[in-house]
């Protein structure tokens, strides 16, 4: 079923249409990106001045400055793009695998309410389990290579995949469900045209939460051993105090996040396209 919106109000549309007539200014979107920018480079001011005035060290917190000039050092590194190759590939595996059993888990816990009885208890314990114990034995098992760093991002991301689909497909308007039968729908029919499409918005949540799981459980593998990766790399220039380079992989590791999150967006954005709160 439809959901509403403010302006689904013929009163409040009116009253819209009233103050768009009248002449009220209407905020375009480029005005946020404004905002956005002028909020970052006053931060990046007040770090600045922090900094070089001398109320923060600088082995603590370097300035922005010098982060940027050292940058170039670790950008034009030969081995640098491997480095960032291994981890998106660690993030992006993981996220794959960890969504696809946690959104396979939660409709088999959601279609039976049997299985939601029997297994919900233990999923939730190992969810309560701090899982980043599990990434030392996780190496152990699979050894220093990559698959370690996608099964600990596994472990880490199907959670909230696994939870946002069963309360998402949990939520279905009863009367939906009803009219659906009313029509002679399968059971099949019902969960596809209805129930899943209804529950992909909470889904979506789900997944854009577990994608930045995904990048801190490869980062934690590669700090517990590695030979490639961006975290391997922070843990080696933190250990020799090159504290401008730990920086840099800290602003490399939020854009990588950064661009995986905004691509998921979109994915979200063009798949649930149905959606009134955009």
């Amino acid at each position: 079923m439809a959901r509403t919106t403010e302006f689904d109000d013929p009163t409040l549309s009116a009253l819209a249409d009233e103050g768009a007539g009248a002449g009220l200014p209407v905020r375009p979107e480029r005005s946020y990106w404004i905002a956005s920018t002028i909020l970052l480079v006053v931060f990046l001011a007040s770090w600045q001045y922090a900094t070089k005035s001398g109320l923060i060290h600088q082995i603590i917190l370097p300035a922005p400055s010098d982060i940027a000039q050292d940058a170039p050092e670790l950008l034009t590194d030969p081995d640098f793009v491997p480095h960032v190759v291994t981890t998106t590939v660690e993030v992006v595996g993981g996220f794959l695998f960890g969504s696809l059993v946690g959104l396979a888990l939660g409709i088999a816990l959601a279609l039976s309410p049997l299985l939601r009885r029997a297994y919900f208890p233990l999923v939730a314990a190992f969810q309560a389990t701090p899982r980043v114990i599990l990434a030392p034995v996780v190496v152990a098992w699979f050894g220093f290579g990559i698959q370690s760093k996608i099964v600990q991002a596994v472990i880490l991301c199907f959670f909230p995949v696994f939870l946002n689909t069963l309360v998402g497909l949990s939520l279905t308007d009863d009367d939906a469900v009803k009219l659906m039968r009313s029509l002679s729908a399968s059971r099949w029919q019902t969960f596809v045209k209805l129930r899943l499409p209804d529950a992909l918005p909470t889904i979506f949540a789900g997944l854009k939460v577990a994608l930045t799981f995904a990048l801190i459980g490869a980062i934690i593998s590669e700090f517990v051993g590695a030979e490639y990766g961006l975290g391997y790399l922070l843990s080696k220039y933190n250990f020799e105090l090159r504290i401008t380079l730990v920086y840099t992989l800290i602003v490399l590791l939020a854009l990588l996040g950064l661009a995986l999150y905004l691509l998921l967006d979109w994915l979200d954005r063009k798949l649930v396209f149905w959606r009134t709160d955009r």
